[in-house]
């Protein structure tokens, strides 16, 4: 194996992760000028990036998973799972007809997260005195990644599937937990269940270490920041109406959407909307300028390079 011997782009690492495979770019890397950085190859994505909240929608549809997301400093990621009787297996897809061997939960998101929180918490002189593990990106060490799990098959079962694929970083003490009594610990990775997570299991754990994504438009009692720190909503159904015209959201819908957000807010739970149109191109810039306004903390994205750099 030829060995790469600079430092490369972003860009470039990705593009020959795109031909090679992340664990090949990884065995090309060995060694090099860039390997020598504490952090190591599986955070080449974050040394120069600031962390921004925005939720990388579909996250799997990327040519990479997870790396592109970090590589713009998104700090939300979401993966659709699937789950099939007789099979041990999370299989990772938008849909049934998307579904294959190869893109499994472990293998897209559990092994590389393994991967990288492993190379950010380096065991020598300089760490001893560490006392809480560093997170996927070196500008803010201490900031979370959301995990987002929407379970697609029956919650019930599938909810035991994940939470054993999630026992690598368990095991590590990577994950947020909440303990009753004590609250919410936070940790490098924050795993938030939705789709069909089922609320009754997860809202009755005394000691937990997943969450729930709380109904942004019916939040109450039932839904308290320890059980979903995060809450979200389809923008259309949370504003009651399908009718947005090119300029965005009217008064009207703006200050209600403003209210959901504050009420969210005053719970000290964070929000993120989705089901935004993303065409025309100005009908989503203008949502999102106004989303950003009402105060919404994570803006939901397909283009995350377009939304790294939105104003």
């Amino acid at each position: 194996m030829v060995k790469i011997q600079k430092v490369l782009s972003v860009a470039t690492l990705l593009s020959v992760a795109l031909a090679l495979g992340i664990s090949k770019v990884t065995e090309a890397l060995e060694g090099s000028i860039t390997t020598q950085y504490t952090s190591d190859l599986t955070r080449f994505c974050n040394r120069d990036v600031f962390v921004k909240q925005i939720h990388s929608h579909n996250d799997y549809w990327r040519d990479i998973p997870l790396y592109t997301a970090l590589s713009y400093g998104v700090q939300s990621v979401e993966a659709d799972v699937w789950h099939f009787e007789g099979d041990d297996t999370i299989y990772v897809g938008h849909h049934e007809a998307a579904l294959n061997a190869e893109r499994t939960f472990e293998a897209t998101y559990i092994n590389p997260l393994v991967q990288i929180l492993t190379a950010a918490n380096p065991n020598n002189t300089f760490t001893a005195s560490e006392t809480k593990p560093n997170g996927v990106f070196d500008t803010d060490s201490g900031a979370t990644l959301y995990l987002w799990v929407d379970l697609k098959t029956d919650g019930d079962t599938l909810i035991q599937y994940v939470i054993k694929a999630l026992e690598p970083l368990r095991e590590k003490g990577w994950l947020t937990t909440y303990t009753e009594g004590e609250g919410i610990k936070w940790g490098p990775i924050t795993v938030v269940g939705t789709g069909n997570t089922p609320y009754d299991f997860v809202s009755s754990q005394k000691s937990r270490d997943y969450f729930f994504d709380g109904p942004l438009k019916t939040l109450n009692s039932s839904y308290p920041k320890e059980l979903n720190p995060i809450a979200s909503a389809s923008l259309k159904k949370l504003i009651g109406t399908e009718d947005i015209n090119i300029n965005g959201l009217n008064d009207q819908q703006f200050d209600l959407l403003k209210t959901y957000i504050d009420e969210a807010h005053s719970q000290g739970i964070k929000t993120r909307l989705w089901d935004v149109p993303w065409w025309p191109v100005k009908l989503r810039n203008n949502l999102w300028r106004q989303i950003l306004d009402a105060g919404s903390d994570f803006l939901n994205a397909d283009d995350l390079e377009f939304a790294s750099k939105f104003e």
